[in-house]
């Protein structure tokens, strides 16, 4: 069986939207298919070198032009600045259009595979069923994120995207129609594209994220010698997800318990926004953040595994999407302090995987800082690991062969 996996980040990549197709495409060559990949660069730099080989894998990075251009403007802030924002309001459906074109067409140009496995986002992806003949049963789109169902409640600032919505609609259930299989990571997300009638049901799955099990199959560590609450990844710069909350939560927590300040370690891995750092200073508490850039997923594993408490901020604004982070704090057993909201899906994974103990709601401070006072009295009991039992549904072990399984439900290529 020969397998195309279109996706705009892969490894080494360090987006956080590399893993799932990275996973996947390893489950693929396990059951003995040949897999091509075509991506893209994206979070990578120059010099590196593949981190997936296998003798049945061929990947393709196929560098976007408009990228490029903004990597030669990165080094003048106000024209990178200004030139991002111009092309995003103008290219259409999104600015990696000429990327997703030249990705898609390899769907075309190179025949005799059996599938064409599509990660969303770029939306431009969507592109592919304009073309007669190209989209067919043996496509299988995968949505870790929302395209319109989202936009929908999030208009674009841009004119021309608002203008252009309801045929950016059209097109995404045209192509979805043509294709085979449509699998969702969210079930939410998955019934706001049936209840908008842009999917047919019985072309769609829910899967969600999953943890490696091999990965995390070692007992967990021993809790560090700090209180470190490690947060990987980034907050949003609208406002939706910030760190407001959970820091005036650990400020109240440390006011009522002083002699945790010592041993307390905000641990942030990530582009850090400097708009938040008003709290930081507001509150008091640069003494005991440590914001880091970014790190490699490998080194992101190992930052997890050391951790003691894992902070995870969901807003009910981002409720069509599941933070993959999510699945990795299940597998490494750490207690998850959350700041979710109350009637959301992710609320109910966390309490379907026993990890809910921890968890208030999305701007509940005097919750926050509640459940960090019982955090740190386990801590100094030493009884923070979590129990695999319930999470377990969440591992690779049980998702990817429901996964492969769908994918070859799909009909063969005409």
């Amino acid at each position: 069986m020969r397998l195309l996996v279109i996706t705009h980040t892969f490894p080494p990549s360090q987006h956080s939207n590399a893993k799932r197709p990275h996973y996947l495409v390893q489950a693929f060559l396990n059951a003995g298919w040949q897999v091509d990949v075509v991506t893209s660069p994206l979070g990578l730099t120059l010099g590196t070198v593949e981190s997936v080989v296998h003798p049945a894998l061929r990947i393709r990075r196929w560098h976007d032009p408009v990228d490029a251009l903004c990597r030669k403007l990165a080094s003048h802030p106000s024209l990178w600045r200004a030139f991002s924002l111009a092309v995003s309001a103008v290219l259409w459906p999104d600015q990696f259009v000429f990327w997703s074109i030249r990705a898609f067409r390899a769907g075309g140009s190179a025949a005799g595979y059996d599938r064409v496995l599509v990660f969303i986002l770029p939306a431009s992806l969507l592109l592919s069923g304009v073309p007669s003949g190209l989209v067919g049963p043996h496509w299988i789109f995968d949505y870790q994120e929302s395209v319109t169902p989202h936009l929908r409640r999030h208009p674009r600032t841009s004119p021309l995207h608002r203008a252009t919505f309801p045929l950016l609609r059209k097109l995404e259930r045209h192509t979805l129609h043509k294709a085979g299989r449509i699998i969702f990571t969210s079930d939410t997300n998955r019934r706001a594209y049936l209840q908008e009638g842009l999917v047919k049901e019985s072309a769609t799955a829910q899967i969600p994220y999953f943890f490696d099990a091999e990965i995390f199959r070692a007992p967990p560590a021993a809790c560090p010698q700090q209180f470190q609450i490690v947060y990987p990844g980034n907050f949003d710069w609208h406002g939706a997800r910030t760190p407001e909350t959970f820091l005036r939560s650990l400020a109240r927590f440390l006011e009522r318990r002083p002699e945790a300040r010592p041993r307390t370690n905000f641990l942030f891995h990530g582009n850090w926004l400097l708009q938040h750092n008003r709290f930081l200073e507001e509150l008091k508490l640069r003494d005991v953040a440590s914001i880091q850039p970014p790190v490699s997923y490998e080194e992101y594993i190992r930052k997890l595994k050391q951790s003691t408490v894992l902070l995870l901020v969901v807003s009910a604004a981002h409720s069509l999407f599941m933070p993959s982070k999510i699945v990795d704090y299940f597998g490494v057993r750490r207690p998850i302090l959350a700041f979710v909201p109350g009637e959301s899906e992710m609320r109910r994974v966390l309490e379907s995987a026993g990890f809910a103990d921890f968890a208030c709601d999305e701007f509940d401070i005097a919750g926050g800082a509640s459940a960090l006072e019982r955090l740190w009295d386990r801590y100094l009991a030493g009884t923070l690991v979590g129990d695999m039992g319930k999470s377990a549904s969440w591992s690779s072990e049980v998702q990817i062969p429901r996964y492969l399984d769908f994918v070859l439900q799909a009909k063969e290529p005409v």
